[in-house]
């Protein structure tokens, strides 16, 4: 597992080389040399924000009583331990999980509440990834590169839609696949635990209906955000356009989750889409490039202090039976 961890990482490495040496670099440096501490400021707000939105769909979820910040904070070290560690995105979610143990959910009701928002999030991904498809249609069709993938496209998302689906009806099955997928007891939490509640949350439709639609909400939101980054690198495009790149490319990104950070995809993936939409190679490749910058700025220092607390949590574990003792 980890020889394939590795290949797979370093296969995105040399596609990041192939498309650095492919491309002029220097329209890429002069792209990026638009921004600005101003322009770099507003990026790193609007992600902020961004994460809000995005970890919205996970606060309906959590039946406990919990802080919003709290789910902010498990939705941005999910989000920076798949986007900065050498993990997958299944290793982000999970790490996402242990800090709502942290915040003080069970162990069985933290990985029912992430695996349910998992869910419920990818759900509205493909329904972003349909929108991304139906405003990228005029541009697609024209282009004849594109043009012969759209039906396959539309194809595939819709079924990756019905796999979601399968999946919530497993869960709700009692079906093993959730447990093997989430490992429960790794966290603490026993199978009987695990199962009851996940579905104690299903049988709340309207807060799993409610957490689809402010994760529709948040994907959105990831668009209106590129559309800032295109504007700080000097190109505007129209909202519409953003989201619509935003969408492939999460799509992308989703269907390569085997890739440790995408490395090389979402840079692929953003250099390949700009075009489309009357922007150089390069400032979709520069708009990549300012989005791994917002994640390290970002990710670092809330891993750090997620390990903080982690080393804090084991040193007062380690002190108890001293204490006892006296």
């Amino acid at each position: 597992m980890q020889i394939g961890r590795v290949s797979v990482g370093l296969l995105g490495a040399c596609l990041l080389a192939w498309l650095l040496l492919r491309l002029d670099v220097s329209s890429v440096l002069v792209a990026l040399g638009h921004i600005g501490w101003l322009g770099f400021g507003l990026v790193l707000a609007g992600g902020l924000l961004l994460t809000f939105c995005l970890s919205s769909g996970l606060y309906p979820l959590i039946l406990e009583h919990i802080s919003p910040i709290s789910a902010l904070l498990a939705r941005q070290v999910r989000d920076s331990a798949g986007d900065i560690l050498p993990f997958t995105q299944v290793g982000g979610i999970a790490a996402g999980m242990r800090v709502l143990i942290l915040a003080g959910l069970t162990p069985a009701r933290a990985i029912a509440a992430g695996m349910v928002d998992v869910t419920t999030e990818l759900l509205a991904q493909s329904l972003f990834i349909l929108l991304g498809l139906f405003l990228a249609a005029p541009a697609m069709r024209a282009d004849p590169h594109w043009a012969p993938w759209l039906g396959w496209l539309v194809g595939g998302t819709a079924l990756f839609a019905l796999c979601i689906l399968g999946f919530a009806v497993a869960q709700l099955a009692g079906s093993h696949l959730a447990e093997r997928a989430m490992r429960p007891a790794a966290f603490g939490a026993n199978a009987a635990s695990f199962r009851e509640a996940v579905h104690r949350l299903y049988r709340h439709r309207v807060r799993v209906a409610l957490s689809v639609v402010l994760h529709l909400f948040g994907w959105c939101a990831s668009g209106f955000w590129l559309w800032l980054v295109f504007r700080v690198l000097g190109h505007s495009i129209p909202p519409a356009s953003a989201i619509a790149i935003q969408a492939l490319l999460e799509g992308l990104r989703s269907a390569t989750v085997f890739i440790p950070a995408a490395i090389g995809v979402q840079e692929a993936g953003y250099a390949a889409l700009a075009p489309l939409f009357g922007l150089p190679t390069e400032v979709g490749l520069a708009a990549s490039l300012l989005r791994r910058a917002r994640d390290v700025v970002i990710g670092v220092p809330v891993l750090l202090l997620w390990q903080f607390v982690e080393a804090r949590r084991i040193g007062k574990m380690m002190q108890k039976p001293l204490t006892t003792d006296r």
